[in-house]
């Protein structure tokens, strides 16, 4: 079953994932039916090889200070929105 990438309505710089069953696109969104899982920001590096997901990271040990560990935002999972690269996603 393909993953959905999603994004917060108010953090767009981080990523989710979920399965496809656990998201509704008719306004829904997050539905509660499969875990959501936190993969941090874009690393840069793309989607992976495979198109199944972005690659995303939740340490970055060149940045400076606490901006090296990314945390999840303390929003509702009804704040979660499918991510621009989802239309990436190719399975």
């Amino acid at each position: 079953m393909r993953h959905v990438i999603l994004t917060c309505k108010h953090h767009p710089n981080l990523r989710w994932s979920c399965k496809e069953i656990a998201f509704s696109g008719d306004g829904l969104g997050y539905n509660g039916c499969r875990s959501i899982f936190f993969n941090g920001e874009p690393t840069g590096h793309g989607m992976f090889q495979d198109g199944s997901g972005l690659d995303c990271s939740t340490y970055f040990p060149d940045r400076e200070g606490e901006n090296k560990l990314i945390r999840e935002c303390t929003c509702s999972p009804r704040d979660l929105i499918r991510a621009p690269e989802d239309t990436l996603v190719t399975c």
